[in-house]
């Protein structure tokens, strides 16, 4: 079997925007998918609808599940710009809904 050599930034944001189901896109994606961005979206066909991390409609335990039944050993970027003047207070709470997600598959 041959290595593929093409590899694949996801980003769930665009995936669910354009009316993919986005644990199906990264299945598919499988051994391609070499760097993640997440965030979540209240509505997952609005651009503009962003959201913390675990409030919105964008399935977040069902993508980490994804993820490790797939092996993935890379990242997973949050995508926040709700404050873009002031970030970090903001992504505090994505990363411990996140985290939680995932010690809850343990």
């Amino acid at each position: 079997m041959t290595k593929a050599r093409v590899g694949l930034c996801v980003d769930v944001g665009h995936i669910a925007r354009a009316c993919v189901e986005v644990v199906a896109a990264l299945a598919e994606a499988g051994g391609r998918v070499l760097d993640m961005h997440i965030k979540d979206l209240k509505d997952l066909r609005v651009r503009d609808g962003q959201c913390i991390v675990g409030e919105g409609a964008m399935p977040v335990p069902e993508i980490f599940a994804q993820l490790l039944k797939m092996k993935y050993a890379g990242y997973v970027n949050l995508e926040y710009e709700i404050d873009e003047k002031n970030p970090l207070p903001g992504m505090k709470q994505p990363f411990a809904y996140m985290r939680g997600v995932l010690a809850g598959m343990k």
